[in-house]
């Protein structure tokens, strides 16, 4: 995958873990916002090695480390889309679940009927099967770099996604969490990029300088 914006002389190759400080306020506050609003249209422009765009559901931007939530609209959204198409593997199972959600209905719609208001009641889908029986990602976090570790480990199920951008998020790790969090990237074999406003310690990065100079520091 690689990484290209009107500053640049030529695009920066994403690895496994890339790590991408802006150090310049103006160059650093535009590039949140394009990646924070990215379509495959703007400025900003992330392909594959067949120079295929990556589509704005195939990015996943944390914006704020902090306020994420693991329990958000979005995630949910993917989680139950996920568990989808985990069904559509085993059919038997899938049908079953159907056959027992439409029967479950019939039988809300008769004491709906019995009513004396005029009730009305919308059509069962698995997702909203899902959402009632609250199914959620269990967490167990105590840390910002434990929060860090999770998403990753998340990350790597949610089948649709191809990068996952980190904004600055550095300064809240230890030089030894950095470590250990590039390193179970490289583990669990995602895509990550780090947006930093300033150079996280002495780790392999791509420095673009306030005079817009473009270098790479290497361990």
């Amino acid at each position: 995958m690689s990484l290209n914006f009107p500053l640049l002389d030529s695009s920066i190759q994403l690895n496994c873990s890339t790590i991408l400080v802006l150090k310049k306020t103006e160059i650093f506050s535009n590039i949140v916002k394009l990646f924070a609003e990215y379509t495959e249209d703007n400025e900003l422009k992330l392909y594959d090695h067949k120079y295929t765009s990556i589509k704005e559901s195939q990015l996943l931007v944390i914006t704020d480390i902090l306020g994420y939530s693991f329990h958000s609209t979005s995630m949910v959204k993917l989680i139950y889309t996920d568990l989808e198409s985990q069904l559509n593997d085993v059919p038997e199972i899938k049908s079953e679940l159907e056959r027992l959600t439409i029967e479950i209905n019939n039988l809300i719609t008769t004491q709906l009927l019995q009513h004396e208001l005029n009730l009305e009641s919308q059509e069962p889908t698995l997702t909203s099967l899902f959402a009632s029986y609250n199914v959620k990602i269990a967490t167990y976090y105590q840390s910002i770099f434990e929060k860090c570790l999770e998403l990753i480990h998340v990350f790597k199920y949610l089948r649709k996604k191809k990068l996952l951008v980190f904004i600055n998020i550095c300064s809240y790790l230890t030089e030894k969490e950095m470590a250990t969090l590039l390193e179970e990237i490289s583990l669990v074999n995602i895509s990550v990029l780090f947006i930093e406003p300033n150079e996280v310690y002495q780790f392999q990065q791509y420095v673009m300088d306030e005079d817009y100079c473009l270098f790479e520091i290497k361990p």
